[in-house]
């Protein structure tokens, strides 16, 4: 069974969604990280781009589905219906991590279990992110208590998204079926 390529909703949708998620990260980074943030100065620009990018995530996410909604919900079906074969997937890290796990009595799904996983967490932590973002950014109108326990929060929301963001790269590109080692597996293939 093959899979079904992405659609060009679903590539919108993931570009633009890492584009702003990876400005978020750098620009927070460059907040967080004093000798960073003495280093490029700017922290107006650095705090504006920040901003824009998070506005820009949530106009993305609410623009989409409201204009693609069937693909978008064929997506949404495709990453949060989990089968046995998902489980067997981690059930398997060894067989998965050397890339020899291959169900034999399930047919493959489009998603793994590890990419619905990854899918789940992602947006877990970009929801707590915008939801703590909120009160770090109009913080006139929140307890400094409920402030400072957003900042907390914002913090390791953006640790744990960065690790995972690292872990996607690191798979895309240069796991077994990542495109640089597809790509070689490909050019052996055809010599």
């Amino acid at each position: 069974m093959t899979r079904t390529p992405a659609s060009a909703t679903e590539k919108i949708l993931h570009w633009s969604v890492a584009t702003a998620v990876l400005l978020m990260v750098a620009t927070g980074g460059v907040m967080y990280i004093p000798s960073l943030s003495e280093m490029v100065g700017q922290r107006f620009w650095v705090r504006t781009v920040h901003i824009a990018s998070a506005v820009a995530f949530v106009f993305v996410l609410l623009l989409i589905p409201a204009l693609r909604w069937p693909e978008i919900r064929r997506l949404e079906l495709d990453l949060s219906f989990w089968d046995r074969a998902d489980w067997d997937w981690f059930r398997r890290p060894w067989d998965v991590f050397v890339s020899t796990y291959q169900p034999a009595d399930v047919p493959r799904r489009r998603f793994n279990g590890g990419q619905k996983l990854l899918a789940a967490l992602v947006a877990i932590s970009l929801a707590l992110l915008v939801l703590t973002g909120v009160p770090m950014y109009w913080w006139s109108w929140f307890s400094s208590a409920l402030v400072s326990r957003a900042r907390d929060f914002h913090v390791l929301a953006a640790f744990g998204l960065a690790a995972l963001l690292a872990g996607h790269i690191y798979l895309a590109l240069l796991s077994p079926y990542g495109l640089l080692q597809g790509r070689i597996a490909r050019e052996r293939i055809n010599r």
